[in-house]
């Protein structure tokens, strides 16, 4: 090979790899998520997005990414003044949990105390700079949820809502042991919501409603379905009652039983019954700040459609409404 045709080879490589370079770079670009308001139509808030908004990125953390960008792009034309934004779509993503979660809350703050949760403040990266913002829902596709009040499944989509919504303040609190450890069995899934062998009256945060037979046995009285209530415990973590309106609970002592179970109706266990108090969870995370008497009580929610480009049906705003 003449020396002419190495270089020649060599310049050819070299262009080679700077096309494909600006290739990559142009195909991460194009991929960038974008939000563009359209407009408020009643109550809603409409918006044309593109790019990825899957729940999680491929590496298994959280993608807030896009969240941010619509909460910013909510924000240029609206007041500063919601604690929530509930986001609904036109169109299907990849959900949590390997797709099997319905909804899911991503937090953008907590300045509470005695929750379990530490304290955070990302509001910048969503645009609220009055710092006020404190969550968002995704609810995923509005054409897979009950919107009709009279359709027999829209309390699936009121329950699906409010669980979310709990999210901000529970479930993870831990309790303090006679030994003076602290324990966990107060948490199911996730370590985020109520363990399957704890009396939650029902909660929508899981649990169950147990029945002591008396002879060492317990049965669950609530089924999935009809878990739609606020415990004592949850409305203590949200700043509604005060620690003395939570009764003590029964959590069932059962190392067989998996505490990430979800709830269900007519399962009969054995097991030890314990009873937790509101003292023992206050020992271990400490009391609730702000408590009960200057906690706030009153929220603003903003819903937020996203849309795929040239797809939105101002049908969908009456669904949402």
């Amino acid at each position: 090979m003449s020396r002419n045709s190495s270089w020649t080879h060599k310049i050819f490589a070299f262009i080679l790899i700077a096309f494909f370079s600006l290739s990559v770079v142009h195909t991460s670009f194009a991929q960038e998520f974008t939000a563009q308001a359209l407009g408020d139509y009643g109550n809603v808030t409409v918006m044309e997005v593109a790019g990825s908004y899957d729940a999680n990125n491929p590496d298994g953390s959280v993608n807030d990414a896009p969240r941010q960008t619509i909460a910013r792009e909510f924000f240029m034309t609206h007041k500063d003044e919601y604690d929530f934004l509930v986001i609904f779509s036109n169109f299907d993503f990849p959900m949590p949990d390997d797709g099997h979660a319905k909804a899911f809350y991503m937090g953008v703050k907590n300045d509470t105390q005695g929750i379990g949760i530490d304290q955070f403040n990302n509001t910048d990266t969503f645009g609220s700079t009055s710092s006020r913002l404190q969550g968002v829902v995704d609810m995923g596709n509005l054409s897979g949820l009950a919107t009709d009040p009279l359709d027999a499944k829209f309390n699936d989509t009121l329950y699906i809502l409010s669980h979310e919504l709990v999210h901000r303040w529970g479930a993870h609190v831990k309790f303090k042991q006679a030994d003076g450890n602290l324990s966990t069995a107060l948490l199911g899934k996730d370590g985020s919501h109520w363990s399957f062998l704890l009396d939650s009256r029902g909660s929508v945060m899981y649990g169950n409603r147990w029945q002591d037979n008396g002879n060492g046995t317990f049965t669950s009285l609530v089924p999935q379905s009809e878990t739609k209530f606020y415990s004592p415990l949850d409305l203590y973590l949200m700043g509604i009652i005060d620690k003395s309106m939570v009764p003590p609970m029964l959590l069932i002592e059962n190392p067989d039983i998996d505490p990430a179970r979800l709830p269900e109706a007519g399962v009969t266990i054995s097991g030890t019954a314990r009873y937790i108090t509101i003292d023992d969870i206050i020992a271990a995370v400490g009391p609730r700040i702000p408590d009960a008497v200057t906690s706030q009580k009153s929220f603003k929610t903003a819903f937020i459609y996203i849309t795929t480009p040239g797809t939105f049906n101002a049908d969908a705003i009456y669904h949402i409404e």
